[in-house]
């Protein structure tokens, strides 16, 4: 129960967060729109390319993050875009080379909880992720609650357990396209309600003091990528907590829906084993994600990941229907 809370406590009711909300606003322009569709020179460069799903993972061998020209930046955009989620190993990026390297893509986005303006720091869990008002580990696209959700979004382990530790993504494009027409028109028609609030309580709960407040912020249930144009779900199970223009019940049932959709989705789904210097660079508009914790000792786990505001999620209901590899072969 990722979206309950521990209680409005008096700590959560007198605190005052710094900062105040993150105001919309029109960010720079996707990085993708600069790519060469075929992504010739980042492929090319790579020692082998390996599709690890049909629908979401690739995988690209010898090549150094810290040394793509900017064309090569712009083609990884376009293929996490495409391909949900790309993974490297063995990089030499410095945290001070990711932080060039997200800034090629837009404005550094900031966690509400975020130590350091410039990186979160993901750490080893090994609580009990069935336990009531748990928080971070069910399947979510990061901030869903804000007007400018992430974009691209590098994640680059330092050190990492034996055994455990994996990361889970699915492809909400992928979700999207195994609706039936009528479930995908009747979808369209619908937004979903994202809030913070619950996480903004139990933070301060657990000792953590926030930097903004929280907030409730409703996106369309079905969103347009902005280059690519296919369409894909923007189902948090984290975050959202209604879908607007239905009843309570309606509501509950479409979500209950969307979260068994999303969870049996093994087939949409790449799971990743992290070694120390792998990254994983994806687009956090088409894919929900959710670290497997449990089994290994939590400080065995640390990464650094910075993230890029996105445009606001919008949809395009006059293209709304997705073109298949193989159709657009045809």
């Amino acid at each position: 129960m990722s979206f309950a809370h521990t209680g409005l406590t008096e700590q959560v009711l007198s605190y005052k967060p710094p900062h105040p909300p993150v105001k919309e606003f029109e960010p720079p322009k996707d990085r993708a729109f600069f790519a060469d569709p075929t992504k010739k020179s980042l492929l090319e460069a790579a020692t082998k390319v390996k599709k690890l799903t049909p629908y979401i993972g690739t995988e690209l061998e010898g090549i150094q993050l810290s040394q793509l020209t900017d064309a090569q930046k712009d083609e990884l955009a376009l293929l996490a875009a495409e391909r949900g989620v790309v993974f490297f190993r063995d990089q030499d990026l410095t945290i001070e080379k990711q932080y060039e390297l997200t800034k090629h893509y837009g404005l550094q986005d900031r966690d509400p909880n975020q130590v350091d303006p410039r990186h979160v720091t993901i750490l080893g869990r090994d609580d009990d992720i069935r336990s009531f008002a748990n928080y971070g580990a069910d399947f979510h696209s990061d901030h869903s609650f804000e007007s400018n959700p992430p974009a691209y979004t590098m994640l680059r382990l330092i050190r990492t357990p034996e055994a455990g530790g994996d990361t889970i993504w699915t492809s909400q494009t992928a979700l999207y396209d195994k609706l039936s027409p009528l479930f995908q028109e009747l979808l369209g028609h619908l937004k979903g309600v994202h809030t913070s609030e619950h996480s903004f309580v139990n933070s301060i709960n657990r000792g953590t003091q926030p930097f903004r407040g929280p907030v409730r912020r409703t996106h369309p249930l079905i969103r347009t990528h902005p280059v690519t144009r296919k369409s894909s779900l923007f189902y948090n199970p984290t975050f959202v907590i209604h879908l607007e223009g239905l009843n309570g019940s309606e509501s509950l049932h479409t979500l209950n829906f969307l979260r068994e959709h999303l969870h049996s989705a093994d087939d949409l789904t790449v799971r990743w084993k992290w070694e120390p210097g792998s990254v994983a660079f994806w687009d956090n508009r088409v894919v929900a994600h959710r670290a497997v914790p449990g089994g290994y000792n939590p400080e065995d786990r640390e990464g650094k990941r910075t993230a890029v505001y996105g445009e606001k999620p919008f949809f395009n209901v006059e293209n709304s229907g997705n073109v298949s590899e193989k159709e657009a072969k045809a």
